[in-house]
């Protein structure tokens, strides 16, 4: 199973970590670990040309099953709201998946607990 582990502090998404393979079919033809690859990095490959930040990842070196965003607060607020506004939509995408595969994929998040509705 997938876990997805969101930590928060008063500013906001401190740090997102996604751990655990879903197994949901053999490799290299499960849509679920693609789904969340695909969010996951997508949104990390844009948070540089997008923001001018480069960001703080950890990866497994092998194997997968490992990623860890470590949200900076940038001194320019302006682009600390846009950082936060990437990773909530990166936690609601991967809240999505969880919705709809969800003995693959879990979503531990306090502000969204429950689901994206709330």
């Amino acid at each position: 199973m997938i876990a997805v582990t969101v930590k928060r502090d008063s500013s906001g998404i401190r740090e997102i970590e996604i751990t655990g393979h879903a197994n949901a079919a053999a490799y290299g033809s499960d849509i679920v670990c693609a789904a969340v690859s695909a969010i996951s990095i997508g949104i990390l490959n844009g948070i540089e040309p997008l923001l001018g930040l480069l960001p703080d990842v950890e990866q497994a070196p092998s194997g997968g099953g490992f990623l860890r965003w470590r949200l900076g607060h940038p001194d320019d607020d302006g682009l600390h709201e846009k950082q936060q506004l990437l990773a909530e939509g990166m936690v609601i995408a991967l809240i999505s998946v969880a919705q709809q595969y969800g003995q693959y994929v879990s979503v531990h998040d306090a502000k969204w607990q429950g689901g994206a509705s709330q």
